[in-house]
């Protein structure tokens, strides 16, 4: 390798070096170092040369040597061969019916051996779903591949994926994301682990040229730049994503050109030949590693198959058939085996033995595969979260009957342990408490603010947690409302971070930083602007436990300000909660004081699932006499998923959450001047909800006023109303009341008549008592 770097054919990374003259320049941020009179438009790209150091007859290039034996080329070529015959094989077998759906790999396998053998396997890779070879490097067997594409209970994801969505996690290899380009932005939150820590290890995203266009892709790029995160991004640059060909997915100059827009030394490379793929993937691994850097990889090749067996290509090609073949006949396996033949290593006798030999050992395990059950109907419900929640403890218990009682519906045949009786229910996992309470808060309090109390809980955790990583839009500098001042000082500018601006990243960071072991504490400046970090949050935070089956990451905390201030307007006030209550495996937390902002902040980061910290920014600074001002100066957790009695009643029960719960009291201080008791309910845990808490007072009452700021349809308070009334629908005296805000944007002049006042409650209150 050392020797590449003074060939002609070295794989030439573009960089983007400092300016040579002593100038400084102008502006920060920039490298612009002189004034222009006239206007100065630049056009035209980096024009990068294509690494090629095998030509499409197999010959090595001017003095390039071979970078690994010629026994290791052939193993390279044998996964090759390997990956091409897989793909016809299971190409069939969909046409057959025997697996629904497949994504072949055809043309392409170079990218993928030749990038797989380069790292090392302590590397962690990203992948997107055209790495068969990666993953046969990595050692996935037939039979893995069989079992996960039929989906029986041999499948790794408990058959939980789509076909070809492979994943290795104990040899370092991430699930396959089927959403394009999740992948990208999670890679730079395990390289910027990698570079903390200085090891000898890297982070690689691989994805394609239709990925590249998502955002994802773009911010990812920026934060792995600007936290010098030590990530490969190797993209495939095959001509399509799906019909869409590359002169209707971009017009600049391919990939490789946006690195150097941000930052990051990027080659462009022939992806079909093995040789310049490894060399280019081997050096750039040294760079990432020695010089803390991201780098960018741009493979060209050429997508030879459909893109799925749902596709037909032949109606969408820019190519004829003649093009094709010509295409195919200069990709990776022609071009390498010439090689391998002109050295005397390899010959056809050996190539059709040992594609004769694959096809039947993935025959074999097809016939295996097919013989095994499913599994059992527990693996719908397990690994939403770490431990099933009261709910879906409740919703597996039904259904195991439910089934049982209906067999002719299902083919329970298919399945493990459906030909039994349904399993005994244990009562204490149906209850709503939590199942671990952490120790009571002891020592002294102070009067303090809610936002001193969440730095003081940010602090505690950085300071009892040497992996937990504290991140966001401002941060360093303390954030927008102070939350995080001086923390940067105390505990590290590595450790306390200002992030670009780009919530789907710092989103996807937070992955990268769990899955490498580290605890993610992330910021959204405002809870109004966490949307486009929704993708990130929904499809892949909240299913990374159960696509990985129990394993993947844990540990990501996103804290956001929320709902209305005085003078926010319709970008900030809003309280998103329901949007995220209706995805399994989130935890969702508000909290409606310092005390509570404090305990339950500590358990939401220390907790093994994903937290969603909504916090009522306007009671940021409000003044907080009695209980829940009082705030322990020590380390302290309260539990998740159990409400609070703020008040006992005997008349209502009101029902609120965050900065709502103030407006209840002052409710129920009207109310009871009228003669009605009111209890308090403070949820706190909006997922999973103490039913159980609510339920208890709501027998006591007989009557239930729910109110959230959020608009009402389909607002928390709907899940509410509908369990309480299929519980307590004997012990109600009064229609179940919603208090909420309108389902109208959130107006900045009308804020007063938007909001779910004391007087509206009391009203609400009046009408279950009266009715």
């Amino acid at each position: 390798l050392r020797h590449l770097v003074k060939t002609r054919s070295r794989a030439d990374f573009r960089g983007c070096a400092s300016a040579t003259r002593r100038d400084e320049p102008l502006y920060r941020g920039v490298k612009s170092v002189r004034w222009s009179p006239t206007p100065d438009f630049k056009r035209g790209s980096a024009n990068f040369d294509v690494l090629q150091q095998m030509d499409e007859s197999g010959a090595l290039l001017g003095s390039v040597p071979l970078p690994f034996t010629l026994e290791e080329g052939v193993h390279m070529y044998k996964l090759m061969l390997t990956s091409a015959v897989y793909d016809s094989v299971l190409n069939q077998m969909q046409r057959q019916g025997r697996i629904s759906f497949y994504c072949a790999n055809y043309g392409e396998e170079a990218t993928s051996v030749g990038t797989a053998a380069a790292l090392q396997p302590q590397d962690l890779v990203w992948p997107q779903y055209r790495e068969l070879g990666m993953f046969l490097w990595r050692g996935l067997t037939a039979q893995e591949i069989v079992d996960q594409n039929i989906g029986n209970e041999g499948d790794r994801s408990k058959g939980r994926n789509l076909q070809v969505h492979y994943s290795m996690l104990e040899k370092n290899v991430q699930c396959v994301h089927a959403v394009l380009g999740t992948q990208v932005p999670q890679a730079p939150g395990a390289g910027y682990a990698y570079r903390l820590e200085k090891a000898d290890r890297v982070s690689v995203a691989y994805f394609g040229d239709g990925a590249a266009s998502e955002g994802d892709a773009l911010t990812a790029l920026n934060f792995a730049s600007v936290y010098k995160s030590q990530t490969l991004f190797i993209c495939r640059n095959n001509g399509y994503s799906i019909s869409t060909g590359v002169e209707d997915q971009y017009a600049g100059d391919g990939i490789a050109a946006r690195g150097l827009a941000f930052g990051i030394p990027s080659v462009r490379v022939d992806g079909n030949d093995i040789v310049a793929v490894f060399n280019a993937t081997k050096e750039a691994r040294r760079m990432s590693i020695e010089e803390q850097t991201p780098v960018l990889l741009e493979l060209m090749t050429y997508r030879v198959g459909d893109h799925t067996t749902s596709d037909d290509s032949s109606a969408y090609r820019r190519e004829n058939q003649d093009q094709v073949a010509m295409l195919a006949a200069r990709g990776p396996i022609p071009r390498f085996g010439a090689f391998l033949r002109k050295e005397g290593v390899w010959d056809d006798a050996q190539e059709e033995a040992h594609k004769k030999e694959v096809k039947k050992d993935l025959m074999e395990a097809f016939k295996v595969g097919e013989s095994k059950k499913r599994g059992p109907l527990a693996d719908l419900f397990n690994d939403t979260y770490n431990e099933l929640p009261w709910h879906l403890e409740e919703q597996q218990a039904y259904m195991e009957r439910h089934v049982r009682e209906n067999p002719s519906d299902y083919n329970i045949s298919k399945y493990r342990n459906l030909d039994g009786p349904a399993p005994v229910v244990d009562p204490k996992r149906l209850a709503s408490a939590p199942r671990k309470r952490p120790p009571a808060p002891t020592g002294a309090t102070k009067e303090t603010t809610m936002v001193v109390a969440i730095n003081d809980a940010l602090s505690v955790a950085l300071e009892t947690n040497p992996k937990a990583i504290l991140f966001g839009e401002d941060v360093a500098f303390g954030g927008v409302f102070r939350c995080s001042v001086g923390l940067v000082e105390k505990h590290g500018a590595h450790r306390v971070l200002n992030a670009p601006v780009a919530e789907q990243a710092i989103a996807g960071f937070a992955v990268g930083l769990s899955v490498a072991g580290y605890t993610a504490i992330a910021e959204m400046q405002f809870a109004d602007y966490i949307f486009p970090a929704f993708d990130q949050i929904v499809n892949e935070i909240a299913k990374y436990r159960y696509r990985g089956a129990g394993d993947g990451c844990a540990g990501i905390t996103i804290r956001a300000p929320c709902s209305a201030v005085g003078h926010g307007s319709m970008y900030h006030s809003q309280s998103p909660e329901s949007y995220f209550a209706h995805c399994p495996g989130l935890k969702i937390v508000i909290p409606r004081g310092p005390r509570q902002a404090k305990g339950l902040l500590l358990a939401a980061i220390r907790d093994p699932n994903p937290v969603l910290f909504f916090e009522p920014k306007v009671l940021y600074r409000a003044p907080f006499k009695g209980a829940d001002g009082q705030v322990p100066e020590g380390d302290y957790e309260l539990p998740l998923g159990e409400a609070e009695v703020v008040r006992e009643g005997t008349d209502v029960t009101l029902v609120g959450w965050g900065s709502q719960v103030q407006r209840l009291e002052a409710a129920a201080d009207r109310a009871a001047k009228d003669g009605i008791s009111c209890e308090v309910i403070d949820l706190q845990t909006i997922v999973p909800w103490d039913v159980d808490t609510v339920e208890a007072s709501v027998k006591k009452t007989g009557r239930l006023v729910v109110s959230h700021e959020a608009p009402s349809t389909n607002g928390f308070g709907a899940e509410i109303l509908s369990k309480i009334q299929e519980r307590c629908f004997l012990h109600l005296e009064a229609p179940i009341q919603r208090v909420c805000g309108f389902d109208t944007h959130f107006p900045y002049a009308f804020e007063e008549f938007y909001i779910p006042s004391p007087a509206r409650v009391v009203e609400a209150i009046k009408f279950v008592s009266s009715y």
